[in-house]
């Protein structure tokens, strides 16, 4: 991908898969969409999507001279200790693996490990169980 080269839709510039939060596909279609018809969302209004997207042109924050920055580092840092938000904290992790090996592998491997081994559904983050049949995975992974 080239440095200015479009995210899917599933994915953020920050390194999060959008594909596994509850809100994807019911009037989100993620950060990386530029669908202003969809819901009103706060990928509208988030500093890092601004920021890389907007004002660098780039795909990924870690394509950037600045990167890791006090944005991102407030993201990872935030709501630490919160199972919740344990999203949060794996976008280094993400971004270092995305780079090593590349976007497309990456996206494949995280639609794999948000699969539901029970009923095929995507098992959602802050809640980490599946929506559809309520299965909830060991929490490492």
């Amino acid at each position: 991908m080239s440095q200015t080269g479009r995210l899917p839709d599933s994915m953020a510039p920050c390194g999060v898969y959008c594909g596994a939060c509850p809100s994807f596909g019911k009037g989100c279609r993620g950060c990386g969409s530029e669908n202003r018809k969809q819901r009103r969302t706060s990928k509208w209004n988030c500093k890092i999507r601004r920021c890389c997207f907007e004002e660098k042109g780039l795909a990924l924050c870690s394509q950037c001279t600045d990167f890791p920055c006090r944005l991102t580092d407030k993201l990872q840092r935030s709501y630490p200790g919160n199972e919740r938000f344990r999203y949060r904290h794996e976008i280094y992790e993400n971004l270092r693996e995305i780079q090593r090996q590349g976007l497309d592998a990456w996206l494949l491997g995280e639609e794999e490990k948000r699969r539901c081994p029970i009923c095929g559904k995507t098992i959602v983050f802050y809640h980490y169980r599946c929506p559809a049949c309520g299965h909830e995975p060991d929490r490492k992974g």
